[in-house]
C-alpha cells in the first residue's frame, strides 16, 4: 500500500498562524460552527415555540440529526480515505447549506411541520457525517505531528469562540426575525466553509490509501485500529458514554429553559453563550493541565466535572435573573471541562493512527460515539415525558460523569505511552 503525505518535512518550523492551509481549515470550521450554533438554538425553538413540540418530539428531532452517524459513519470513513478530503468538505458545505435553506423557505410557504424539521435535520446530518470525518482527517495532513496538540487546541479555541457568539446571535435573530428565518445564517455559514475548504493546499493523493480491499475489510481495518489499542479503546468508550448522556441532556434543555424557566429567545441565547466562554478558557489551559497532571488523570477529572456541572441546571428557578445565573454558571463549568477533555483526547487518536487510516479511524470513533447520540436523545425525551424534565436532566448529568470510569479502567496515559 502506498501512502503519500501532504506535510513537508520542514513544515515543523512553520508557525501554525503562517500555515495557510491550516488557517483556511480553522477559519472555515469556525465560521460554520457559528452558524451551527444558531441552528442549535433556532431549530429547537421552531419546534417548541412555532410548532408546540413536547419532550418526546424534542427527543425525536434531536435523534434525527444524530442517526446519520449510526447509519453512514463507517462507510463514510472508507469513502473519505478514498476521495480527496478537501473536495468532500466543499461538497458537504454546499449540501448542508441547501438542506438548511429548506426551513425558512417552508416557513415562508406555510408548510413548516415537525416532520419537515426532522427530515432537514436528517439530511443535514448526513452531510455533517462526511464533513466531520473529512475535516478531522485533513488536520494531520496540513499540520505536522509535532504541532498536532497545538493545532487541536487552536481548533477548539475557534469552536469556543463560535459557541460564545453563536447562541447570542441566534437569540437576537430569533427575537428579531423569527426562528425559521434565523436558520438562514447557518446556511450561509456553510457556503463560507465550502469556499475556504476549496483554498486548502494539499496534494490530491495526500493520505489516501491505494488499496482494493472490499468495503467490509476496510471498515474492519478501521475498527481494529481503534479497538485493538487499549487506551484508544477506553477513550472511545468514555467519549461514547458521555455523549449518550449529553444528548439525553440537550434533547430537553431548550424545552426546560423556555417552558419551565420562561426564558425569552434572546435571554436563552445569551445564557447558553456563557458555556462557550468556559469552553474558551478550557481550550486555552488544557495542554498545560495535561502536562502538569498527566493526560489520563486530567481527562478523567474533566469528564466528572462536566457531568456534575450539568446537574446544576436543575437548581434554577424563581426569578429570571437567578435562573440565568445558575444556568450560565452550569454551562460555563460544563464546557470548560468538556473542552479540556476534547483538546487532550483527539491528539491521542492522531498519535496512534497512520495517515492512510485517519478517515476510517475517525469514522469508527464517530460512529461509536455519535451512533449512541440518537439513542441518548430519545432516552432523554422519553424520561422527560415519563419522569419530568428536571429528573431527566439530573439523571443525564450523573450518567455523563460516570463515563470517567472507562478512563480509570483503561488507566489512560499520554499518547506516547498508549500504543498498547
Amino acid at each position: 500500500m502506498k501512502v503519500s503525505s501532504g506535510v513537508a518535512p520542514s513544515a515543523d518550523s512553520v508557525p501554525l498562524r503562517r500555515n495557510r492551509s491550516f488557517v483556511l481549515l480553522w477559519a472555515g470550521q469556525s465560521v460554520s460552527l457559528v452558524g451551527s450554533q444558531v441552528t442549535v438554538v433556532a431549530l429547537p425553538l421552531v419546534a417548541v415555540v412555532t410548532l408546540g413540540a413536547g419532550a418526546w418530539e424534542m427527543g425525536v428531532l434531536a435523534a434525527c440529526g444524530r442517526v446519520p452517524y449510526l447509519l453512514f459513519g463507517l462507510p463514510a470513513g472508507v469513502w473519505v480515505d478514498r476521495l480527496p478530503r478537501k473536495r468532500v468538505l466543499v461538497v458537504c458545505g454546499v449540501g448542508q447549506a441547501v438542506a438548511l435553506g429548506v426551513v425558512p423557505a417552508a416557513a415562508v410557504g406555510g408548510v413548516l411541520s415537525l416532520g419537515l424539521l426532522a427530515g432537514v435535520a436528517f439530511v443535514a446530518g448526513v452531510f455533517a457525517v462526511f464533513a466531520d470525518i473529512a475535516a478531522l482527517a485533513l488536520v494531520p495532513l496540513v499540520v505536522p505531528r509535532a504541532q498536532l496538540t497545538a493545532g487541536q487546541g487552536a481548533l477548539e479555541v475557534g469552536q469556543s469562540v463560535s459557541q460564545v457568539s453563536g447562541p447570542a446571535v441566534a437569540g437576537w435573530l430569533v427575537q428579531a426575525l423569527s426562528a425559521p428565518v434565523a436558520i438562514v445564517a447557518d446556511a450561509l455559514s456553510f457556503l463560507v466553509s465550502a469556499v475556504t475548504a476549496g483554498g486548502i493546499r494539499v496534494p490530491e493523493s495526500a493520505g489516501r490509501a491505494v488499496e482494493r480491499d472490499s468495503m467490509a475489510r476496510q471498515i474492519a481495518a478501521g475498527a481494529r485500529a481503534v479497538f485493538g489499542k487499549r487506551v484508544l479503546r477506553h477513550v472511545t468508550l468514555c467519549t461514547a458514554t458521555h455523549i449518550f448522556f449529553y444528548n439525553a441532556f440537550t434533547a430537553v434543555l431548550v424545552l426546560y429553559l423556555v417552558r419551565d424557566l420562561a426564558l425569552s429567545p434572546s435571554v436563552l441565547g445569551a445564557t447558553l453563550s456563557a458555556g462557550a466562554v468556559g469552553g474558551l478558557a478550557g481550550s486555552a489551559v488544557a495542554a498545560r493541565l495535561g502536562a502538569r497532571f498527566g493526560s489520563g488523570p486530567t481527562m478523567a477529572a474533566a469528564i466528572v466535572v462536566a457531568g456534575a456541572a450539568s446537574c446544576l441546571v436543575v437548581a434554577a428557578g424563581g426569578a429570571v435573573a437567578a435562573s440565568v445565573a445558575v444556568v450560565a454558571g452550569s454551562q460555563a463549568l460544563m464546557w470548560f471541562a468538556m473542552q479540556v477533555y476534547n483538546v487532550l483526547q483527539v491528539p491521542v487518536r492522531y498519535a496512534l493512527t497512520p495517515d492512510h487510516l485517519h478517515g476510517r479511524v475517525n469514522a469508527t470513533i464517530r460512529t461509536t460515539v455519535w451512533g449512541l447520540a440518537p439513542l441518548g436523545a430519545l432516552a432523554g425525551g422519553l424520561a422527560g415525558d415519563a419522569l419530568g424534565v428536571r429528573v431527566s436532566l439530573l439523571g443525564a448529568g450523573i450518567g455523563a460523569a460516570m463515563a470517567a470510569l472507562w478512563l480509570v479502567l483503561g488507566r489512560t496515559g499520554p499518547a506516547s505511552s498508549c500504543a498498547r
